[in-house]
């Protein structure tokens, strides 16, 4: 069992946790970042860049379709959603690298790329390490809700963690939520 002893422990490496590791360290702390899935959390991946990504395609598209009251109008329209994918995937890839484990690591942040669970009010284990840190905190963001709806486990469903690996446009979608 490796034993790390830091100044500060950020479990979640999100906008929030990156926010912190960054500040944390640029501060003279001693800082283990621990993350177990992706850097940059649901906004990178799965929510605000993808999603605003994908409507700027979608205006690009309606902005497109001219105004008949102003007498513009373009006869054909076409829309390639795999493209359209292509180019989210491109805006992720853009600003993956400022999310990075190098970048991080670039600054002084110790980085573990795993899980963890607490086993006492200042230590957590990842894997075959224990980290004692004087101060923890918790950025561990959000997760997809599967509202409990009769049936709905009976159909194909997509969350925001899955809906963005779509390679096709769907022929119809029902979004309930607002988040």
């Amino acid at each position: 069992m490796e034993l790390i002893k830091t100044d500060v422990l950020v479990i979640g490496g999100g906008s929030g946790g990156l926010s912190v590791a960054a500040g944390a360290v640029q501060m003279g702390a001693r800082v283990v970042l621990l993350e177990g899935h992706k850097m940059g959390g649901d906004c990178l991946n799965y929510g605000c860049v993808p999603s605003k990504a994908l409507l700027a395609t979608a205006s690009m598209a309606h902005a497109q379709g001219g105004n008949a009251a102003m007498g513009v109008e373009f006869a054909e329209k076409s829309i390639d959603y795999g493209t359209a994918k292509d180019f989210v995937a491109s805006v992720i890839s853009q600003i993956a690298p400022h999310d990075s484990v190098a970048r991080f690591e670039s600054l002084g942040v110790d980085v573990i790329e795993a899980f963890g669970r607490f086993i006492s009010p200042t230590e957590v284990q990842a894997g075959d390490r224990v980290i004692t840190a004087r101060r923890i905190v918790i950025a561990t963001g959000s997760s997809p809700l599967v509202p409990p709806i009769p049936g709905l486990s009976d159909v194909p469903y997509y969350t925001n963690e899955t809906v963005f690996d779509l390679r096709e446009r769907p022929d119809h979608l029902l979004i309930i939520g607002g988040g």
